[in-house]
Parts: C-alpha cells; structure tokens; sequence
C-alpha cells in the first residue's frame, strides 16, 4: 500500500485509497504540475514477481494509452514505483453498475438500454482500434451522476487478431457469468465476444439476474456452451418482444448469429424503444432449398371422372351455403356479446375482464403517453360497449409511459433561454461554466451530453457560457496553502459564492486546503461556486441539534447545511453537515453543528446546490 502524500513518479501525489481490484489498488491522486486529480492503478505488490499479470498490467497500460472515446476511462501515462508498475487514469466520479444494481436491483428498460448503449459506443472504439475488451461487467462500468458511462479495466484486453484464449480447465481470464461460449471453450475471441458480455450484462439489468449460476465456474461456463437462457420476456413485463428478440440474438451460441458490431447491436436496441413490437431483430437463417416437384401427368382425366368431380363440387357448395346461413342465424341470436372497456385498465386486469365476458386479450403495440400510466391500455380493437363474436380477440396499445426527454440543442441560447428550454424538456439545468470561445458573449458555446440524447426525466444539463478575457480569469491555485491566503485572494478576485469544507486528512496540515473546486486554471466568473476542503475540524465550544424534515424527489440528491461566515471583510459558507438521500416525502434530517458565537443562528439547507431552506437554531455550550 501507498501512503497518503506520497509522491508518484515525481509528478504525483497520492490523496487517499479509492478502491482494490482483483489485480491492483486505485488511489486519487493531484498531479503536481497540472493540479488535476488523477487516478493511479497500481500492481498489488504480492503480483510483483508473477509474470501473468505483469503481463496482463502491461496489456491494459498498452490498450488504453490507445484509446481515446468520451465513453472508456482515459489513460495519461504510465510508469513504475518501488518496482510496481502504475497506469494514471481519469478520476472518474460515479458508481459502479454493479453497485448501482446491488441497491436498486432491476431498472426500467429506457434506462438500461440508454446505459448499455453507451458500453457498445465504447466498445465499438475499441474495435476500431483493434482492441478486444474480453471482461464486460457491471463492475468495469461507472456510471456518472449525469449519466454518462464509462469503461474501465481492459486488464485481459486483446488484440483482435491475436491468437488468445480465456478458458482452460478450472482457470478463467475474465468473469465467468459474462463469459461468452467461446472464451468458456478456450477459443480465439472476436469482437461478438464482447457483445455477447454485453447481452448478458443488459439481461441482469433488466430481469436482476444473469442467465446462467451454478456451484462452481466449470459448472457455469459449461452452461454458457450448451443452455439456452430462458427468454428475459419470460422473467419480466419490463422487456418488450422486440427488446427480447435483441438479448436473445446478442446471446446466440454462434458468433456468427450475432450481430456483427457493436454499432449494429446499438441500433437494434434504440429501434426496439421505438418499435417495442418489431420483429426486426430475429435472426433468420438462410431459406432451405426445397425439393422440385414431379410434373404433373400428361395423361388426361377420363371425361367421367372429370363430371363426378364437378357434380360433387356444387353439393359441397350448396352444404357449405346451407352451414354458414345457418351459423350466421345463430350467431346473431347467441354467439355475439357486448365488449368490456379496458382503456385505463393494466394489462392482467384487462386479460381477466376480457375473460369474464367470455373474450380473450392479446398486446397489438406499445406507444408512449403522458396521460395513460406505463403498463395500462390505451386503445382497444373493437371499442368497449360493441358487440363482438364470443371468443374473439381484443387487441389492446400498452402505454410505455411518456417518451424519454431528448436534449434540444443549446448552443447559442443565452442562460435563461437554456434553462426555460431544458425545464419545457422535462430537464433540468445544471452547472453552469465559463470559457473563452468564438460563440458569442454570454450564449451557450458547450453543454454536457449532445443534442438528441434521450435521456431521463429531470436529468440535469450542465453548459458552458461564452466569456471573453475581460470577463473571466483563470481560477487560482489553492491547494497546498492556508484557508485564510486563500480566502484573502478570492475576497480581492470578488468572489463571493464561497464553501468551506472541513475533513481530516493526513496529506497535509490543519488549517491547509488540499481539494479544490473549480480546479486551477479553469475560465471562472467570480458568481461562479467555489468550494475547499480544508485539512482539520474546528474545535468550536457552542453546539446545537439540527433538524430538517425535506420532500426528495429523486434519489441521489445531495443535501448539505451551512451557517454564513465573515473572514476580514469577505463572507463564506461553512458546511456543516452533507448527506446523499433516497426519493421520499418528509425525509429526515438530523446533526449537531458547532459553532465559534453563542446564540441564534441561521442554518442554510442546499439541495442540489439549491437553497431550500433556511432556519434559526440556538447555539449554546458544550455540556461538561
């Protein structure tokens, strides 16, 4: 292990542990230079000596030095410590999808499908390039507060025309319940084995399990050669035929059956959203020939032969007269019965009515509504309050629920009209930034996920404003300084939306600033938030219980309370306490806050880096 504040390729200092793979520690780390946070993957020292994973650390070092795409973990460079060889890494700020489906356990298909979309396009990036990523899995993906994914950890990656195998006895290179058949046989991986990991990840998204489990990995990946998955449709109403039709041909045990790209696969799964009834996505295998048939004999039929013929053809035809009249008589009389309505009714609750009047109910299509609930019926064929023959089929159009929101386009929109735009959208706007380029002063030059993305309702988009150089500046360096300099420099700059942070931390002194936000160097106007960490917790002698009670709409909402400060003429926020809380009414908060004046005092609840509520508190001291 690393310890905090030490220095990494005389370029990096190490911040804290973030987490340990099979393989390697990640640590958080600033570049010195830059004054960017990095991540550092790091060999674990036990592997130091085995030249498997020296081989395999080398492989990811060379496959992701070569990767460049929004949606795979960046790489800066490479190097060794004590004789361990390290990658640094964007410092990517999410969860795992692993971790996510831990907790929440199946998601709505809209947004399983908008995830694993993003894994293809990172996926097809890398066969581009002629890389093999050879272990998609939830836990080699993050997913960002704003949605945005990113793969990580091409330790096992290869090249697409290397002679490979993962497979072999009891040993496997790679996650055995995303293992495609032919890794589990031991043969040359191709580009459908990565999506066929794919496949299998987006079945436990959608269902919340994996198509094959067993006792042991043998067990498992022999599953994986030779058992048919049962159909995700079978396992859940969320999965659309059309949606089904895309796992299933992803999971085919033939590559070849497959689709052929990662770009293919993605555009099936976008079309089975539109198109939730489509047939489009079965694979249909070549027509078989079929054997010709003998040609007819030349012998003509005997004249007598051909008037029997023709004699018994008008008694049939006369009988069959005879039967449909009469069936039509009877229907009319007692085979025909009223249909029930069943718009507004979910799908069981309409094949049970439908039953009940002695009629069965059967899916046409799905479309989007905004006023009919996702799983309800829409339309009816025939309406309700006709007649129909007993027995007949209602067909019924499900609701999906309303369309997923796109992102309009808003470049050269100006801060008021991107926000008015996105909340029209069902978005939201989210950070708003600052830099110098050639649109305009003060519209739009940039915005976070581009236009025509379909994405969640209430997602938050964050954009760039255009400044010039007379108008923004480069926000200074803070790290590595005490609070009090720094807050002298941001009181002179005009700054005055500031958040001060208290934490230990063994990286640096009490008192000593070692995170910063915005980072330095970023094009800031002094409105812009700005928040320190600061090494140390103030020994404060007055306390008061704080409780809030707050409505959350989504989860994942980050919550934070601070009282307002003064520091030689410039005013501030110190937080005092600050949560991630779950979707619910009348959420509770409670914390005790210190504070260096006796009396009363005003707390300030933020909510998403919105203020929502305001209280006094009394602040008194500590009980001996």
């Amino acid at each position: 292990m690393i310890a905090q504040g030490t220095i990494v390729g005389h370029r990096y200092r190490i911040i804290d542990l973030v987490g340990t793979g099979g393989m390697a520690h990640v640590y958080r780390a600033v570049n010195l230079s830059s004054r960017k946070v990095v991540a550092i993957k790091v060999l674990k020292d036990e592997y130091r000596n085995d030249a498997e994973f020296l081989r395999r650390f080398e492989r990811e070092a060379r496959a992701v030095l070569h990767l460049s795409h929004e949606n795979i973990v960046r790489a800066f460079d490479v190097g060794e410590t004590d004789g361990l060889p390290y990658i640094v890494l964007e410092f990517v700020d999410g969860r795992t999808l692993k971790d996510i489906l831990d907790e929440n356990g199946p998601m709505p298909a809209r947004i399983a499908v908008a995830l694993v979309v993003q894994v293809l396009d990172a996926l097809g990036a890398a066969h581009a390039a002629g890389i093999i990523h050879r272990d998609v899995k939830p836990q080699n993906v993050i997913v960002m507060q704003s949605g945005k994914v990113k793969l990580m950890d091409f330790g096992i990656a290869r090249e697409v025309d290397a002679n490979t195998v993962t497979f072999a006895g009891s040993t496997v290179l790679g996650s055995v319940h995303y293992l495609s058949p032919e890794q589990a046989k031991g043969l040359p991986v191709t580009e459908g084995s990565d999506l066929y990991s794919a496949g299998i990840m987006l079945y436990e998204m959608l269902t919340g399990r994996v198509p094959f489990d067993g006792d042991s990995s043998v067990a498992i990946a022999l599953k994986h050669i030779s058992d048919i998955p049962v159909p995700p449709i079978e396992l859940t109403n969320k999965v659309s035929p059309a949606l089904n039709d895309v796992i299933l041909r992803a999971l085919n045990k033939d590559v070849t059956r497959r689709y052929s790209s990662a770009s293919d696969m993605s555009a099936h799964l976008r079309r089975a959203l539109k198109e939730p009834a489509g047939d489009f996505a079965r694979f249909i295998p070549a027509a078989k020939p079929q054997p010709q048939k003998k040609p007819p004999s030349s012998k003509k039929t005997h004249g007598a032969i051909k008037i029997g013929l023709t004699v018994g053809a008008l008694i049939l035809a006369l009988v069959g007269v005879f039967f449909v009249l009469r069936d039509v008589y009877q229907n009319e009389s007692s085979d025909f019965e009223l249909v029930p309505t069943l718009v507004d009714r979910s799908v069981e609750e309409s094949k049970q009515r439908a039953e009940n009047f002695g009629f069965t109910f059967e899916i046409q299509d799905y479309e989007n509504s905004n006023t009919v609930a996702s799983g309800d019926v829409i339309l009816q064929t025939p309406e309700g309050g006709v007649k129909a023959r007993r027995g007949s089929t209602i067909f019924g159009i499900v609701s999906l629920g309303p369309a997923a929101p796109k992102v309009p386009n808003l470049i050269g929109l100006s801060p008021d009209e991107a926000r008015h735009t996105l909340e029209e959208t069902g978005l939201a706007l989210g950070n708003v930034s600052y830099r110098i380029s050639e649109v305009a002063i003060g519209y739009v030059c940039e915005q976070s996920l581009p236009p025509e993305t379909e994405t969640k309702n209430g997602q938050s988009i964050d954009i760039v404003i255009s400044a010039s150089s007379e108008t923004t500046f480069d926000m200074p360096y803070a790290m590595d300084l005490p609070v009090n300099l720094i807050l002298d420099q941001l009181r002179i700059a005009s700054f005055n939306n500031i958040f001060v942070r208290y934490a230990e931390s063994n990286i640096v002194e009490d008192g000593v600033v070692y995170l910063q936000d915005p980072l330095p160097g970023t094009q800031v106007l002094p409105e812009v938030p700005v928040t320190l960490t600061v090494c140390g917790k103030p020994n404060y002698p007055f306390t008061s219980d704080i409780a809030f009670n707050l409505d959350v709409d989504n989860s994942g909402t980050k919550v934070f309370a601070a009282v307002l400060e003064a520091y030689n003429g410039l005013t501030y926020y110190r937080i005092l306490f600050e949560t991630t809380l779950e979707k619910g009414e009348k959420v509770p908060i409670s914390f005790t806050a210190t504070s260096d004046v006796e009396g009363m005092r005003e707390v300030v609840l933020f909510s998403d880096g919105a203020v929502v509520k305001r209280q006094d508190f009394t602040f008194a001291a500590k009980e001996s």
